[in-house]
């Protein structure tokens, strides 16, 4: 039988995140991360999400009748993997009558990778693993600056919005060196989550991509519920999904 939840009860979420290459389960506790499992993407993913959960709540020494909520990444990211999480919280959920929280991978990598000093605002960058990256502006308070976008590395320099003025931004995610680059050009100065400043030979600065995980979505998650923001199980998908890379036309 469930364990009955005191309505002031900090909650309990299990939160699954598949949108890059690699998949990632997390439990939140007593507001913290108390595990956390991962494992590389691979053909027959779906298998390996229900045995990290299992692992990840062993762990954490949470039983599924202690959950209050299952979180999942929404994306932007891959297909398949956001088919897979998404599909394996909505099936914790139906199996054991929780709550779902939908969770966007940019959002929770700017909740998690945000300026200490909260004076930075920042831009949150996915690989769309067609030459292109998912980018999304955030002002310095969390606020999005519009929604999320698919562009070329070399233009994003130029879709800086207005609202964040001449400030040093704050990069966060996937393409950091390369980004960095294209800022630097543009004559803007960048920092890399973590405090790092880029400097005109980021080439050799060895800056790593920062790919959003399970963690990251709970405690976004967990954020969400405070405030009462409440978003679906469903993905964000930017492209058709059943689109490859576009082929030149036929003459």
């Amino acid at each position: 039988m469930k364990t009955p939840k005191r309505p002031d009860a900090l909650p309990v979420i299990l939160a699954f995140e598949a949108s890059t290459n690699q998949l990632s389960v997390a439990v939140y506790a007593d507001g913290v991360i108390r595990a956390m499992k991962t494992a590389e993407a691979a053909f027959g993913q779906a298998a390996s999400l229900v045995p990290l959960a299992v692992s990840a709540l062993a762990e954490a020494d949470v039983d599924f009748a202690m959950i209050s909520h299952v979180a999942a990444g929404r994306g932007p990211g891959s297909f398949t993997g956001l088919r897979v999480s998404l599909a394996a919280a909505k099936g914790v959920c139906l199996a054991h009558d929780l709550p779902g929280l939908g969770i966007s991978g940019l959002e929770a990598l700017a909740y998690s990778c945000g300026d200490d000093d909260g004076d930075l605002p920042i831009l949150c960058l996915a690989d769309t693993r067609r030459g292109n990256v998912y980018a999304q502006f955030f002002a310095a308070d969390m606020t999005p600056q519009g929604d999320i976008f698919e562009a070329k590395i070399e233009q994003l320099p130029l879709l800086v919005p207005p609202a964040l003025g001449q400030e040093t931004i704050l990069l966060a995610g996937y393409g950091g060196q390369a980004v960095g680059a294209a800022f630097l050009g543009a004559g803007r100065q960048v920092r890399v989550a973590g405090g790092k400043m880029i400097s005109a030979d980021a080439a050799d600065q060895g800056i790593d991509d920062i790919s959003v995980d399970a963690g990251m979505i709970a405690n976004l998650a967990a954020h969400h519920l405070t405030r009462g923001v409440v978003s679906p199980l469903t993905p964000l998908y930017l492209a058709d999904p059943r689109l490859g890379p576009k082929k030149k036309a036929s003459a």
